[in-house]
């Protein structure tokens, strides 16, 4: 399986989700991620589950907000985001950035990143790790200020969500009438759609999610028997 984006047994990196994720939420998800948050600074005793549970509900609450900003600041937004970003990184690593980007005719900060050079070209993983906090810091800023010319990629992003929600259950629904092998083949896969989509933020095509949905339902007419035999 996957590295996962979200590790949600991994406590100290949802509390860095609930931080991050917290900028995005309205005032009453902002108190609930931050008092989360505080609780488990201060020694509280929270469960894996507890945590678990309040970053999901965050991750899908600021979904839309989350994937506005990506769409608008990877789009007609691009040169806006570079700049930012370039201007918040330390001077030694604008330079390489601004060196590379004109080395390989690079238009967004995304084909820098995503280049197969890019690595060698920035020289570590420390300017890289560097680039991606700046750029979470930029886009969270960029949210809070411009939350208003965004509502009409918020509204399209709700949209969906709701199709990611609705395969997601059916999925899940799916997945109870298994036995429990089988059961926890869909689950599983479940999780790791769920990651890609509601935590790192990826848009996986629904069909995608439709193909499962329609395999599954198939596998549901046969015995467990014969499901077995068919996928050994």
């Amino acid at each position: 399986m996957n590295e996962l984006y979200l590790d949600l047994r991994d406590r100290p990196r949802v509390i860095d989700f609930l931080v991050l994720a917290g900028a995005y939420a309205d005032a009453k998800g902002r108190t609930a991620a931050g008092k989360i948050v505080k609780d488990y600074q201060d020694g509280k005793a929270l469960s894996s589950e507890t945590l678990a549970d309040a970053a999901r509900k965050l991750a899908y609450a600021t979904w839309p907000a989350r994937y506005a900003v990506r769409q608008f600041l990877t789009g007609e937004g691009s040169e806006e985001e570079w700049q930012m970003v370039t201007a918040a990184v330390r001077p030694s690593t604008a330079h390489l950035m601004k060196r590379f980007r004109a080395g390989v005719k690079a238009k967004t900060l995304d084909e820098v990143l995503n280049h197969e050079d890019a690595q060698t070209a920035l020289r570590d993983e420390d300017e890289m790790i560097e680039i991606a906090e700046v750029r979470s810091h930029v886009r969270e800023d960029f949210w809070m200020a411009k939350k208003d010319t965004l509502s009409v990629l918020v509204k399209g992003a709700e949209r969906e969500l709701a199709g990611y929600r609705k395969r997601l259950e059916s999925l899940r629904t799916l997945a109870a009438a298994f036995p429990p092998a089988m059961q926890d083949e869909v689950l599983s896969k479940v999780n790791a759609y769920e990651d890609r989509i509601v935590f790192e933020g990826e848009l996986i095509p629904l069909e995608v999610l439709d193909e499962e949905i329609a395999y599954y339902t198939d596998q549901k007419e046969i015995s467990p028997l014969d499901s077995e035999g068919r996928r050994g």
